[in-house]
């Protein structure tokens, strides 16, 4: 019989091996598997407590043999509480065993740990720190700065990488007054008029003191007016040759701060200043947007996040990763992403997500794809155009990028012949017109024939009517087969062929 004692002895090993002999592969499948079957399909929660586990509802004492070593290596990385939910995918569960594997101060914090098991795609999975009674500071105590003073009361020595008196001026923290209306904005208006380079360090260091503040006391927009401030300075200093600045960003910014500042984007009146410190801040403001945009439920702030996602310049290799996630409506809203930001490196694992289960993943895939084009995308378009969905057949040709898919023109043309909605074959034609070239433009005149003559073998003429629009989306190039059609038969379609002549050169 299965006991959350023996779940978590098996949990113990499974984690032990891996972190203690990585070299032993084939013992290790086996006690994940042994892990993994020990599982009841239900949610499970375990938390440390001062002298062992819970586990769901059970006390377990943490012992001196593998449960306490357990217990022993959790406790080091800062973890309190873990909420596995039902259903979880069986990679997702061994990712987050091998996250928790890696050897004490591998993680310089709690966020650091949390940073790494977003990517490596457990972020669906709760992990909360160990309360503050329980647990000192998680940082290594090698990155700890060992501060001093010389003999005259000065600072010193700060620690590798730390910001010092000789690169940012005198660092009086305790001299900003916490009395202050809004302390940051004051020491904007100073920075602002700073005439001399000791002015600006001073403002510097206001700047640091009015962030950690603002952190201590939850007030994240002035935390976003300091750290956005520190971003216009660094712009400012000429040659980009003084480091402290993004030395004193990623002090002031860890992941959790990043957080509040990046839900900041969706929220509020200072989206702007939002975005651009997060841009500065590379690939960890990607992520944390990223991961905001993909787990929200709610509609408006999805498409905040996305739009700040569009002015970052990185996380290329997230968006890609992230393709590969269990959760349909993540794989969606990344699908969308890619889309509009071109990302070229995700077309082939797009390309894996074709055959998705969930016509809204399909969907936003074939659209990714239309956008994106280039041969990688030829093949899942091809697909995509004959697939079951109506919906997804339109999203492939509605935004289908003409220049980057120009190899495409038979495979459309047959589908457009093939199709029996009004509205997708129009989309098809339309797309036809965007790539131009002499074959879609033979495809179109095809189209918009009149047919053989007979009652039973002349085309409609709404099929002809978008045909003749698909040839206007081509351009100046197809001028000559619109005055082909001139003289036709019906007055419909002579009206539309000098509509069409008459803005075709607009």
């Amino acid at each position: 019989m299965t006991t959350p004692a023996g779940i978590l002895t098996e949990f113990a090993n499974l984690l032990l091996l891996l972190r203690d002999q990585p070299e032993r592969k084939e013992e290790q499948r086996l006690a994940f598997k042994r892990f993994a079957a020990m599982l009841p399909d239900e949610d499970h929660q375990l938390k440390l407590t001062p002298s062992g586990f819970v586990w769901d509802q059970a006390q377990i004492a943490a012992g001196p043999g593998e449960l306490g070593q357990l217990y022993s290596h959790l406790k080091a990385h800062g973890i309190g509480e873990v909420r596995l939910p039902v259903g979880l995918m069986t990679s997702t569960l061994l990712s987050l065993v091998r996250v928790f594997a890696a050897p004490a101060g591998s993680y310089g914090s709690f966020d650091h740990l949390v940073a790494r098991l977003d990517a490596a795609g457990c972020g669906v999975i709760p992990v909360h720190p160990l309360p503050p009674a329980q647990t000192g500071p998680t940082l290594d105590p090698r990155m700890r700065p060992q501060a001093g003073a010389d003999e005259e009361g000065r600072l010193t020595a700060l620690g590798p990488g730390a910001l010092t008196e000789a690169q940012v001026g005198m660092m009086h923290f305790v001299t900003l007054q916490p009395n202050a209306v809004n302390p940051t904005m004051d020491v904007m208006n100073r920075l602002a008029h700073a005439d001399s380079g000791a002015a600006t360090s001073e403002a510097l260091t206001q700047l640091l003191a009015a962030g950690e503040m603002a952190t201590q006391q939850a007030e994240w927009k002035e935390l976003l007016q300091a750290a956005y401030g520190l971003v216009e300075l660094e712009k400012k200093e000429k040659g980009g040759e003084n480091r402290g600045y993004g030395i004193a960003l990623r002090r002031l910014l860890p992941r959790s701060s990043l957080e509040h500042l990046a839900r900041l984007t969706a929220h509020g009146n200072m989206k702007a200043e939002a975005t651009a410190v997060l841009r500065r801040m590379g690939v960890d403001g990607t992520e944390v947007l990223l991961n905001l945009m993909v787990n929200s439920e709610d509609m408006n702030e999805r498409r905040h996040y996305f739009s700040a996602l569009k002015e970052m310049s990185e996380g290329g290799k997230l968006l890609v990763h992230m393709l590969s996630h269990d959760q349909w409506f993540v794989v969606r809203n990344v699908a969308d992403l890619c889309g509009e930001l071109r990302e070229e490196k995700a077309v082939h694992s797009l390309a894996k997500q074709m055959t998705h289960d969930d016509e809204r993943v399909r969907r936003a895939v074939a659209g990714a794809l239309g956008k994106i084009g280039g041969p990688g995308a030829v093949e899942p378009l091809r697909r995509a155009f004959h697939d079951s969905s109506a919906a997804v057949r339109l999203q492939a040709v509605q935004d289908l990028d003409g220049r980057h898919n120009r190899g495409l023109a038979m495979s459309l043309a047959v589908a457009a012949d093939e199709e029996s909605r009004p509205d997708v074959q129009r989309e098809m034609y339309l797309a036809l017109g965007r790539i131009g070239s002499a074959e879609a433009i033979q495809a179109l005149v095809k189209a918009a024939a009149p047919g053989k003559r007979g009652f039973l073998r002349r085309k409609p003429v709404s099929l002809r009517l978008i045909a003749i629009e698909g040839l206007h989306a081509a351009g100046p190039s197809a001028a000559n087969a619109l005055k082909d059609l001139l003289s036709d038969e019906e007055p419909e379609i002579r009206e539309a062929v000098e509509r069409s002549l008459q803005t075709l050169w607009e």
